[in-house]
């Protein structure tokens, strides 16, 4: 309804962080996925800990949607030797993250519109959803209105082509599967790899029943 989202404008507004959320929206209202920059430090411990064990000698990793870079020092921890890029689209949580990570040589922030080059992993973590709490507290049927599949498949096929054969890509908390992509047909599922929660949406926007994901899949060589 118009006048919940004009208050979602209005509560939005007052903090720095809620305005660098609508500048976010207004400037790459086309490229945004997850709207919000919320975190937390080593939140996926599971995750992190399982590739880093099948990929430890990983030299280039990618963070797209880094956010204030709490994961980018979770990586730093578990990967010590390799390049770490950040991708972030929110400027604010990119000088958050720059701030973050200041005294690490080997890691840098970049807007995703910088990326160049190939990476042995890539993570795309709690990125490819929108309002997800919103989501689940409305009980949504059909997410199309909200957040299409065909921006979330063209994003995913962008991030499978800076995957390097044999690379390694990592994607929790997203509302749609990559099973359901247009490229899934380069990636094999690690089948050992932790499950992603849903509730999930198929490729048309309407929510799937006793649907299930996984999170890390392998590029083919």
């Amino acid at each position: 309804m118009l006048w919940v989202r004009v208050l979602d404008v209005l509560r939005l507004a007052v903090t720095a962080e809620g305005r660098a959320r609508l500048l976010t929206l207004l400037l790459y209202r086309d490229e945004v996925h997850q709207t919000t920059p919320y975190t937390a430090e080593d939140r996926y411990p599971e995750l992190f800990d399982f590739v880093a064990h099948i990929a430890p000698g990983a030299r280039r990793i990618l963070s797209f949607g880094c956010s204030t870079g709490e994961e980018l020092s979770a990586l730093r921890v578990r990967f010590p030797a390799a390049e770490i890029v950040g991708a972030e689209i929110n400027p604010r949580s990119r000088r958050v993250a720059a701030g973050r990570m200041a005294s690490d040589a080997e890691t840098m922030i970049i807007q995703p519109q910088s990326l160049a080059g190939r990476f042995d992993v890539i993570f795309a973590l709690a990125v490819f959803q929108r309002e997800p709490h919103k989501v689940e507290e409305i009980e949504t049927r059909d997410l199309s209105s909200r957040y299409r599949f065909d921006r979330f498949d063209a994003a995913v096929k962008k991030l499978v082509h800076r995957l390097k054969p044999g690379g390694i890509l990592c994607v929790i908390h997203s509302q749609y599967r990559i099973e359901d992509s247009s490229v899934i047909e380069d990636l094999e599922p690690l089948r050992q790899s932790p499950e992603s929660p849903g509730p999930f949406f198929g490729c048309d926007g309407r929510r799937l029943v006793n649907a299930t994901a996984q999170t890390v899949f392998r590029k083919n060589d």
